[in-house]
């Protein structure tokens, strides 16, 4: 299943695993938003893992977008975790503090080890 949104943001989600595993191109942005929130939508009972590796730019509305989702799944009783993200979304999540909340690091010695999913180094 894919959705787009005028500002070139796809959502493609592979709903048939446990978790959902949801991919995320483009921007996310106050453009783009509501379309994250529309596509995430039918999967708040669900366990969801995010990857944002294609997601070069976030602003507040994309982190409110994931942050409100992060709720209303807490509520429902699913549960969203960023697994993977590009370098400035990482940046925006650590700076924000989502990263506490919604950031999943994998062991480096376990499944998946390699893959930098840390905040980077803030000055």
């Amino acid at each position: 299943m894919a959705a787009a949104s005028p500002s070139s943001l796809r959502v493609d989600i592979v709903s048939g695993f446990d978790p959902a595993l949801v991919r995320v191109h483009g921007d996310l942005d106050i453009a783009s938003a509501p379309s994250l929130r529309a596509a995430l939508a039918p999967l708040l009972h669900r366990r969801v893992e995010l990857d944002l590796t294609d997601v070069a730019f976030i602003d507040s509305s994309g982190i409110n977008a994931l942050a409100a989702h992060h709720r209303h799944c807490r509520d429902a009783g699913g549960r969203i975790t960023v697994i993977e993200a590009s370098k400035p979304v990482r940046r925006v999540l650590h700076i924000t503090g989502v990263d506490e909340v919604l950031v999943h690091r994998r062991d480096p010695e376990g499944p998946g080890g390699g893959r930098r999913e840390d905040p980077p180094n803030t000055p």
